[in-house]
């Protein structure tokens, strides 16, 4: 099954900018040893859940976010899930 998401043009510059800045890590830490790279994600993950507020109509809602250690799921089946769950063919 194909989706084909239109984007407008202020989102294709961030999807755009998104995957140059991805490019470039992705360039970056092939660069470095093993142990550099370890270094440099444990640098670089959220050190705690992430997590928001967002007021609507008066209400102010918190939402967090965590992930499951031990779940058999990859994140792209569960995107894929999420996604047929969600959209109306």
């Amino acid at each position: 099954m194909l989706y084909t998401i239109k984007l407008t043009e202020r989102e294709q510059e961030i999807y755009d900018e998104v995957m140059e800045q991805i490019d470039k890590t992705a360039v970056y830490l092939v660069s470095l040893s093993h142990e550099e790279r370890l270094d440099w994600l444990k640098e670089h993950q959220y050190s705690r859940p992430i997590s928001f507020e967002q007021e609507i109509g008066g209400t102010i809602y918190t939402v967090n976010a965590h992930f499951s250690g031990d779940t058999d799921e990859t994140a792209e089946e569960k995107v894929y899930h999420i996604l047929t769950r969600n959209i109306a063919l």
